[in-house]
């Protein structure tokens, strides 16, 4: 599975991050026609390579003027198929407009022009999209503490938005302010903590410097993914499915008869209530198995059912890609986990049978032995 991480160092702004963005990848063209088609602004990028040395992606549009939140959503009120992206730019600045005490109707944001602007905001969230990335890995960051020249540091703003994150901060006293509430709101809404990143290969990486004239300050992304991953896609397969109505059969029947379907192979079991003729009340017992198992799995149907007859047909059927893992509790017993991933994400669930005899083992409550395995997979172990 592929997961981005971002690395940051010194003072980091928009621009860092989108910078290293684009060098991952992303692609500025595609990005000007969307930011056109959801502003109805001309949208000029100019993206500069370090040769130049000056790095980064550059947005401005003729046009000049402060927004509020209800503005900022009247952007994307009509636009159905950028309803992720919608969600997560209004989070962010929903995130700036809480942090500065705003209401609303008052005006607190850029609408361009600014390293924060809604559509700086807006350019970050489609080069995620782009890249199939819901979420970051953030690794541990570091912002000043202390009384600068005119105010504390950090600014009220910034603990308010990083503190309605998860993400883990190195406060240094005596060093001056690394983030502006742009790029606080972009790692509150899409990171979270990196975790440990266990055994992975470098799929890509790239950097975002200060541009000329800015305090210095850098952004590294970096792609992570397992060894055995490849690019991913949809995964299709075919599967026969099995399927015959009873209407004398105890509870008890049909459910020693799906434990021995799901032992013999069946991917899975299923009982479903109908009513057949004259209002017999029934169950449709339902089984999906692989062709090389049809027959064995339909020789138990009739073996330990009363069907005398069962229909079996051939379906397509679309699985996200998934890998397995072990995990190690914090009083040493094992829970396996499966992993899915869907558009960069990763989901984590353990697996009934070995948290089942974590629990014969220990006595602890099943909740309380998947709940710190799902953590650990997902690399939350600091929050358990």
């Amino acid at each position: 599975m592929r997961e981005l991480y971002i690395q940051g160092k010194g003072k980091i702004d928009c621009d860092m991050i989108l910078s290293a963005l684009l060098g991952l990848g992303a692609d500025p063209e595609e990005i000007r026609e969307r930011l056109e088609k959801i502003f109805s602004l001309p949208v000029r990028l100019a993206y500069e390579t370090q040769e130049k040395k000056e790095n980064g992606l550059r947005i401005a549009v003729s046009l000049q003027e402060e927004i509020g939140q209800k503005r900022a959503e009247a952007y994307f009120k009509d636009i159905e198929e950028e309803s992720r992206l919608k969600e997560n730019v209004l989070k962010m600045t929903a995130l700036i407009r809480e942090a500065a005490d705003m209401s609303e109707d008052q005006y607190f944001l850029s609408l361009t022009g600014s390293e924060t602007s809604l559509v700086s905001l807006t350019a970050l969230a489609i080069a995620m999209d782009q890249m199939g990335f819901s979420r970051c890995r953030v690794c541990e960051l570091e912002e000043g503490f202390g009384i600068g020249k005119e105010k504390m540091i950090p600014s009220k703003e910034i603990l308010g938005i990083l503190g309605k994150s998860s993400l883990l901060i190195n406060f240094s006293i005596g060093q001056g302010e690394n983030f502006t509430p742009g790029s606080a709101a972009f790692l509150a809404v899409y990171g979270e903590p990196a975790g440990k990143t266990g055994g992975k290969r470098i799929a890509g990486w790239s950097l975002g410097v200060s541009r000329e004239g800015k305090e210095q300050g850098m952004v590294r992304a970096v792609v992570l993914e397992e060894e055995k991953d490849t690019p991913e896609k949809k995964e299709n397969d075919q599967v026969q499915v099995l399927e015959t109505n009873v209407d004398d059969c105890s509870g008890e029947q049909l459910g020693y008869a799906i434990e021995r379907l799901m032992k013999a192979g069946a991917l899975d079991a299923s009982c479903f209530p109908i009513f057949m003729k004259k209002g017999r009340p029934a169950y449709m017992l339902q089984v999906i198995c692989k062709k090389e198992n049809q027959e064995k799995l339909e020789d138990i149907i009739f073996c330990e059912t009363t069907s005398i007859g069962l229909r079996r047909y051939e379906e397509n059927r679309r699985i996200l890609s998934r890998s397995f893992k072990e995990v190690t509790l914090k009083d040493g017993h094992k829970v396996k986990i499966k992993i899915c991933t869907h558009h960069g994400q990763k989901f984590c669930y353990p697996e009934y049978d070995t948290v089942r005899k974590v629990c014969e083992e220990t006595g602890r409550p099943y909740r309380s032995i998947y709940d710190e395995a799902a953590a650990l997979a997902g690399g939350f172990d600091n929050d358990i």
